[in-house]
């Protein structure tokens, strides 16, 4: 059942407890300027980079398939869907309006949709709620349509059946695409200085915007990259093949780079000289915000790395963790989920942002 996770006001906006604490002397402008200069600017630069050097690998597959231009192909892939994780929780403005997560990374892939648009030679692409597209489709395109390389690169590069490499190229040619639209609208076309300049609490500010959006990636990592494969959101039954990046064998990497683009989005770090700047942690600061007497900022960033390390103890990929040492795939997911009420309830509630995101309850905490 779908519900609206959010709430309007908490009690910290309550003025009946003397002044407003909604009001605060915080430099919102300077935390959104280095959000957007540091962090969210350069993820779709580097993006549209990486989605332009899969493309030129595709192209030179075309051109001369052969086994190591399949793996110079792959080694794109991987780079650019890597990159995915650093971005994916902006979904707001131009990539809200491109529909990038959906259309970028719609999982797990339905490999018998994918194989029936490849007979066809139907390469639309047009629907942003099916998964038969983005980084998913290359995945099994690219992995998993047969058993072996060998049998893999026959498929993609038999003249008398195209439709796996003409699929191929549409998926590429599309994400490009919208990328180097997102990037453009920050760069070009006033985005950037109406997301610094769009300062207060209210819904659609960039406070929210920021919270809702971390929250909503957040809660991905923790159900759909972890609790759903692991069988923890499903009474025990274990789907390991529901995994990202299922055939590649990337899961455990992409929800890693997911985790620690969250944490760097909270402490406002620098992505390209890795040091913080201004970001969500300073505001908490600020405000002086506190749970159970201890330190809000510094809690969230202690769960960030309990989170981290508990991931780290599953062995590649994680399907195979899943299936061979569940236990630890299970209390990465009990660390992720720690978090969830630290971003999602107390950071909110202290600097006056509703939730407004809808989420299914079912699986969340």
């Amino acid at each position: 059942m779908i519900v609206l996770s959010g709430i309007l006001l908490f009690s910290a906006c309550d003025e009946d407890k003397g002044g407003n604490p909604c009001q605060s002397d915080f430099d919102q402008v300077s935390l959104y300027a280095n959000v957007a200069d540091n962090i969210i600017i350069p993820g779709y630069n580097r993006l549209s980079s990486e989605l332009f050097n899969l493309q030129l690998a595709n192209d030179l597959f075309a051109q001369n398939p052969g086994l190591s231009q399949l793996i110079n192909l792959r080694n794109a892939f991987v780079s650019a869907y890597t990159q995915w994780q650093w971005v994916a929780q902006f979904e707001f403005g131009p990539a809200e309006q491109q529909m990038l997560r959906s259309r970028f990374n719609n999982f797990p892939v339905n490999a018998q949709e994918v194989e029936a648009k490849v007979q066809l030679g139907d390469f639309s692409l047009n629907n942003p709620d099916t998964y038969d597209k983005g980084f998913p489709a290359l995945d099994y395109l690219l992995y998993g349509i047969a058993e072996t390389d060998n049998q893999i690169l026959n498929l993609l590069s038999n003249p008398g059946q195209m439709g796996y490499q003409n699929y191929i190229s549409a998926i590429i040619e599309d994400m490009e695409q919208r990328s180097l639209a997102v990037l453009k609208a920050w760069q070009e076309e006033g985005y950037r200085e109406s997301f610094i300049e769009n300062t207060g609490t209210a819904a659609g500010a960039s406070l929210s915007l920021l919270i809702n959006n971390l929250n909503a990636h957040y809660e991905i990592i923790k159900r759909d990259k972890i609790g759903i494969p692991s069988g923890v959101t499903t009474l025990g039954i274990t789907f390991p093949e529901k995994v990202e990046g299922f055939y590649s064998g990337l899961s455990l990497s992409l929800a890693e780079e997911a985790l620690k683009a969250a944490e760097g989005l909270y402490r406002g770090r620098n992505t390209q000289s890795g040091a913080d700047g201004p970001g969500l942690d300073d505001y908490l600061q600020a405000v002086n915000a506190t749970k159970e007497g201890q330190n809000l900022s510094s809690l969230i960033k202690n769960q960030f790395q309990k989170a981290l390390e508990a991931l780290a103890q599953a062995e590649p990929p994680l399907s195979t963790a899943i299936e061979s040492n569940n236990e630890v795939v299970v209390n990465a997911y009990n660390e992720i989920t720690r978090q969830l009420v630290n971003l999602k309830t107390d950071m909110p509630s202290v600097l006056c942002v509703s939730i407004t995101y809808v989420d299914n309850a079912s699986d969340s905490d």
